[in-house]
């Protein structure tokens, strides 16, 4: 058994009990504080110079791959237009105040998705900055669930089951659910395996959600990740590497172009399959993968997942995978 193979199951048995820490306190479990109300006439909290610092964060996102500041001018323009008071720290303790209100479902949504695209993008080398960043994006998540759903927060201010209160949430909180699962779950996995068992119901039960309400959210989001969840749960977990095959080809039926299911198929499955040949030539695929076929909006993820694909190679020969 290789040194990969080992470490994958090893995360796939602690995934299997449970009564682990979670590691976070939820914004549904913080003291109730009455939001900002909505508003009334249609429009969004935001004022004309708030608008304007939207469309300036949404210059700056567009050229996200030049470098991690790009990123972080989104976001301090985005943060700035909700009613975030300026800083580095953490946005717990400069935007306790923004509006949760419907209206800011949009920029709550990509927020948590541009904390993400930090830590995934810029980070994977600094385990403190990427657990810091992931951790500001899921604060964000959560706070996207309660705008696109006070029914949700009020049942999980009621202590229900959070596989329950999930299914309230409707297809105007997608990418909300999205986008907070995808972080949690790169946040509770960097965190250690008793966290990331605390947080895997409410994962699993966000993306079943999400793909109830549209399979082919973010070029098959939903069935990518099930691809993952099949390969790295055990068999008697749930864990079936036909089911993973089976989610990640309809993932990239949907969005042949997108690279990073090639990169978690051969992170993931190849690798639970002692597959070598299949590892290679998915992420050669990857390496020499014409971007420009993708959507214009991911390009900048494609590269990411490019590079991802070349330090998997290094490290397949490093920690001798296979």
């Amino acid at each position: 058994m290789t040194k990969r193979t080992i470490e994958l199951a090893a995360l796939a048995i602690a995934l299997t009990f449970a009564g682990a820490c979670k590691g976070r306190t939820a914004a549904w479990e913080e003291s109730s504080k009455s939001p900002e109300p909505a508003s009334t006439d249609g429009s969004t909290n935001t004022d004309a110079a708030g608008g304007n610092a939207m469309e300036a964060g949404k210059a700056a996102w567009d050229a996200r791959a030049e470098s991690k500041d790009k990123v972080l001018e989104a976001i301090v323009a985005w943060e700035a237009a909700i009613g975030c008071t300026a800083g580095t720290n953490t946005p717990k303790d400069r935007c306790a105040d923004v509006s949760t209100g419907p209206e800011n479902i949009e920029v709550l949504a990509t927020l948590t998705r541009a904390y993400y695209f930090t830590a995934d993008s810029y980070m994977r080398g600094d385990k403190d900055s990427y657990l810091d960043y992931m951790d500001r994006a899921v604060w964000w998540g959560e706070r996207a669930l309660v705008a696109a759903s006070p029914e949700f927060e009020e049942q999980m201010r009621n202590k229900a089951k959070f596989y329950e209160a999930i299914t309230v949430v409707g297809i105007d909180g997608l990418p909300a659910m999205y986008w907070y699962a995808t972080a949690l779950g790169k946040w509770a996995r960097e965190s250690g395996f008793g966290v990331l068992v605390g947080q895997k119901d409410n994962i699993k039960a966000t993306m079943t959600r999400a793909l109830e309400l549209d399979p082919n959210y973010y070029h098959g989001g939903p069935h990518r990740y099930f691809g993952a969840f099949y390969a790295i749960a055990p068999a008697f977990a749930g864990g079936d590497l036909d089911k993973s095959r089976e989610h990640y080809d309809k993932s990239l039926e949907i969005s042949p172009y997108f690279l990073g299911t090639k990169v978690l198929m051969a992170e993931n499955l190849s690798v639970k399959l002692d597959d070598e040949d299949m590892f290679d030539t998915l992420l050669q695929e990857v390496i020499d993968a014409d971007i420009t076929t993708a959507p214009v909006e991911v390009q900048p993820e494609m590269l990411v997942e490019q590079q991802k694909a070349k330090e998997l190679m290094a490290k397949k020969d490093e920690e001798d995978w296979f």
